[in-house]
């Protein structure tokens, strides 16, 4: 990386922070977990800040002419690649103001390498979800790049991934509490402007927290905005199965006389948070209600949530539960917490971080 700084390949505010003999970064590490999503961690003035890779890109900027030279577009025709790939992968418009400072400041004037480094970046799920919805707070806040390299700040993990064992001896009301925390979560994805976002995959283990306590998922590399997923699914390719259609837990749909991926997407985050999350995978996978004595009545909606019934479905998407059940849910995981309190003696009460979802849940 600082080698490439150097030559001038890669440009960026992190390649002055991290390759100075002065740097303020200390506490270099690698991560325990995989390290598809993280390089390392480092800290600067106390706080953790974690490392990441773009992703390697195939849609080349360059173009070679009649005598085989390659050519690189302008800057100013860069400026209408990377806004027309944001209206296109995000539904997001950005004017020619906000489009210009954001490539400007990164890149010398027609750098090709610093162009292509750049448009790696932009073609980067996670780093233009963590870029694009900043104020929202969703994902974890990316604070600076070199080349394609980017760091993001550090998320202190909330749930790590136990075992059976572990998790029948954990404490419930934690577990629960986490639940409870998710599905807000969900609920702020399901508010997003210009229009919802929906993971494809979900792991308990990538929720975490940052340095003032608020909940965060590690990595955005499978969340997509609805219209460009539902796009991804009907794209109309061949298949035999559903399975053929889904996209990780997204779920797609055959048509099965055209044998075509035709439909929109199935199901939706809380049919995941559902499945993953609250009933998990078994022994090696286990959910945050594993072990946990439920009441009948949630039992019976988390297997709704699950399998929603006909009057339960999102229209259009057979397997999405609707808004109104994913509410009965949450305010029944919220009494059935302040059950667990008050069995263990305490007086404290369940703090809702959003009171205005059990106004409109009705309980």
């Amino acid at each position: 990386m600082c080698q490439k700084y150097e030559q001038h390949e890669f440009s960026g505010s992190l390649c002055e922070e991290l390759c100075s003999s002065q740097t303020a970064f200390d506490n270099f590490q690698c991560p325990l977990n995989d390290m598809k999503t993280i390089l390392f961690t480092a800290e600067k003035n106390g706080d953790m800040l974690a490392v990441k890779l773009a992703k390697h890109n195939d849609d080349d900027l360059s173009w070679t002419n009649s005598k085989g030279e390659e050519i690189y577009p302008k800057i100013e025709e860069f400026h209408e690649i990377v806004k027309l790939h944001i209206i296109l992968a995000y539904n997001v418009t950005l004017d020619d103001n906000m489009i210009r400072a954001l490539v400007n400041q990164e890149i010398a004037d027609n750098n090709s390498q610093q162009m292509v480094s750049f448009w790696r970046l932009f073609k980067d799920n996670n780093y233009m979800m963590g870029k694009l919805f900043d104020e929202d707070s969703v994902f974890p806040a990316v604070l600076g790049s070199c080349g394609p390299y980017y760091a993001t700040e550090g998320l202190e993990i909330v749930q790590a991934n136990p075992s059976i064992i572990q998790y029948l001896s954990s404490n419930r009301q934690q577990r629960l509490k986490h639940a409870l925390s998710i599905m807000e979560y969900i609920f702020r994805l399901e508010e997003m402007k210009p229009e919802p976002l929906r993971m494809c995959k979900m792991q308990v283990n990538r929720f975490g927290l940052t340095p003032d306590r608020r909940l965060k998922y590690q990595s955005a590399e499978h969340v997509y905005v609805e219209s460009y997923l539902d796009k991804r699914i009907s794209n109309g390719v061949k298949c035999h199965s559903n399975q053929d259609c889904s996209f990780h837990s997204c779920r797609g749909l055959c048509d099965a006389e055209r044998q075509a991926c035709t439909h929109i997407q199935q199901n939706n985050n809380f049919q995941i948070f559902c499945d993953h999350v609250l009933l998990g995978s078994g022994t090696f996978q286990p959910g945050l209600l594993s072990g946990i004595r439920l009441p009948r009545s949630l039992q019976k909606l988390v297997k709704m949530c699950v399998q929603p019934p006909k009057e339960h479905q999102v229209p259009g998407r057979r397997q999405a539960p609707s808004l109104q059940l994913a509410l009965r849910l949450y305010n029944e995981l919220k009494q059935l917490l302040q059950a667990v309190i008050t069995a263990s003696g305490s007086d404290v009460e369940v703090d809702s971080q959003s009171s205005r979802l059990a106004q409109r849940g009705g309980a």
